[in-house]
């Protein structure tokens, strides 16, 4: 059986400790949780964080329960702003036994990016942590899975892997073919979720935070992950941003997961 993840945006009700015990009595062997999170429009968290006055107890609940945090978020890189300013979370990350952070590349200064990036690969080396590139098609200085492998190849960092989400390959015009032509070694991990078409767009936030579960929509899904190696993680990322009740969100993500097992029957 494939092994599998529950990024913390498909059920964000019980925050943190909620998913891990969810996770842990799912069956499955991993989480995606954020250490920070990016700001609403009103300057409020949008996603549930850990807190970092708790991390004594929160590694003990993952202990307890058998899970790892498989991705930890959010660590972008940002124009004006300089990677050393997530040290202290890096640490937190490392703290809890994560395998990698994430991040997207905002900068589009392309010397910028790259040293950036190549610093946040080796700060996150030293806490023995790998890094994620994930690109998207709202974070302008990555925004294809062409330049994503461009971007790794041209940085040589051993530690930094590309992830591919199934949403932004399609909404950037990605394609199974070019995920065929790069080194199937510098995938790191790759999120699931479906959509109702796979037309090109830069303008998808929206959909972002309201995805299909796989098999309802129209994405290639099992030949996607057909393409995967054994070393790939797989993430399911199925957020719903209407207003569930915890039973509602439970259920929405026990079908996202049962779905996204059955791409691997």
């Amino acid at each position: 059986m494939q092994k599998l993840a529950l990024h913390q945006i498909t059920m964000m009700e019980g925050g943190p400790e909620g998913l891990v015990r969810f996770a842990a009595e799912a069956g499955l062997d991993g989480v995606c949780l954020f250490t920070a999170t990016p700001l609403d429009a009103n300057g409020r968290d949008m996603f549930p964080v850990i807190d970092p006055k708790a991390a004594t107890s929160f590694k003990h609940l993952l202990r307890d329960h058998d899970m790892r945090i498989i991705n930890a978020e959010y660590f972008p890189v940002m124009p004006e702003r300089d990677v050393a300013d997530y040290l202290p979370a890096i640490t937190l990350v490392a703290e809890l036994g994560a395998k990698r952070l994430v991040t997207h590349v905002h900068e589009t200064d392309r010397q910028r990016a790259e040293d950036q990036l190549s610093r946040l690969c080796i700060l996150a080396r030293e806490n023995g942590l790998g890094v994620g590139l994930e690109f998207t098609g709202f974070a302008a200085g990555c925004n294809s899975l062409g330049s994503a492998a461009a971007l790794h190849d041209r940085i040589n960092q051993p530690n930094l892997t590309v992830a591919i989400d199934a949403l932004h390959l399609c909404r950037t015009g990605g394609t199974l073919e070019q995920i065929q032509a790069i080194d199937p070694a510098i995938i790191g991990y790759a999120q699931l979720c479906d959509g109702p078409d796979c037309r090109l767009s830069d303008d998808y936030l929206g959909e972002a935070m309201n995805r299909m579960i796989p098999g309802e929509g129209v994405f290639p899904l099992r030949d996607f992950v057909a393409l995967l190696g054994p070393h790939v993680d797989i993430d399911i990322e199925t957020p719903n941003s209407a207003k569930l009740t915890e039973t509602e969100a439970e259920t929405w993500a026990q079908l996202a997961i049962a779905a996204s097992r059955d791409l691997f029957a």
